[in-house]
């Protein structure tokens, strides 16, 4: 059987490809052929040809999918029957089929979202161990912004994870160089918010099925502690702003454009599904009511 390499624990399927071509010798447009498809392209992010790599690495296809794609992140926020669909969509269609629905999830219309994100501890430990580093598929999840491992914060390359993959963008971690990110939030903030990402992906599928009447309810409890609140202004939009910071909250694309009911974490638990950013705003918020939401209480602790 053609060798071709496995892929290992927490690897972007996208990673596997760019190790693939290294291992291989091989051009990602030559790869394509391999694979047994020669109608699409290779994409850092979007999952595809998973009928090609599962032959290869002998790796079922639904592993492949949970293990090694952002399918667990995407499917944050959504019933049972959407995420049944998005999972039948992502094993059957090409990585440009899907582009659009993940761009929206992944916030890659925001620079800093857009770029390979990379751990230096993991990319040193991985070559130590494996004598090659290689691309997490946590590292590129919206939200996580420290390692989750080491608890330290990430670098952004400058490689857009957009185009398709080439002979120019096929590196590793340990081919490219990056900055720390700068998110406007403290590390120790970062780390608990990147566990809430994990942790809420790790949810089982029916949460999102009775999440509204979750939501329902601290509405009322809203409503009921606050009757007489000032008109402009939702105590629980205020109290959100202060927890996470409006600084952050901006550079991740999710600002808060009022502080009144029509502001976005309000609409939310009125039942709202927006399309930019649905998973990390849903994210965001039950980390804020989980750990900081006190009706009575002004002064919530921070993230």
């Amino acid at each position: 059987m053609l060798y071709f390499p496995s892929p290992y624990p927490d690897e972007l399927l996208g990673g596997l490809l760019i190790r693939a071509c290294h291992h291989l010798g091989l051009s990602p447009t030559a790869l394509v052929h391999l694979l047994g498809d020669g109608s699409g392209d290779l994409s850092f992010v979007y999952p595809s040809f998973f009928n090609g790599i599962s032959r290869l690495t002998r790796v079922p296809t639904q592993e492949l999918l949970i293990n090694h794609t952002v399918f667990p992140y995407a499917a944050i926020g959504l019933s049972t029957q959407k995420r049944s669909i998005l999972a039948r969509d992502l094993l059957s269609a090409s990585a440009r089929g899907n582009s659009v629905r993940l761009r929206s999830t992944l916030g890659l219309h925001i620079e800093a979202l857009s770029c390979r994100r990379y751990c230096e501890q993991c990319c040193h430990e991985d070559r130590d161990r494996n004598g090659e580093s290689y691309w997490h598929t946590q590292h590129m999840l919206p939200g996580v912004f420290v390692c989750p491992h080491h608890g330290k914060t990430l670098h952004i390359s400058g490689i857009s994870v957009l185009p398709k993959l080439s002979a120019g963008n096929a590196k590793l971690p340990q081919e490219v160089t990056g900055q720390p990110g700068n998110w406007g939030l403290d590390e120790q903030s970062m780390r608990r918010l990147a566990r809430a990402v994990l942790d809420t992906t790790d949810l089982p599928a029916h949460t999102w099925d009775t999440a509204s009447l979750e939501y329902c309810a601290i509405v009322s409890s809203i409503a009921a502690t606050h009757e007489h609140r000032h008109w402009h202004v939702d105590p629980m939009v205020a109290q959100f702003g202060r927890f996470y910071g409006l600084e952050f909250l901006q550079r991740i694309g999710l600002g808060l454009t009022s502080l009144d009911t029509d502001a976005w974490p309000a609409t939310l638990l009125r039942g709202a599904h927006p399309y930019l950013l649905l998973q990390l705003r849903h994210i965001l918020l039950r980390l804020f009511l989980q750990t900081a939401w006190r009706p009575k209480d002004q002064t919530p602790h921070k993230p």
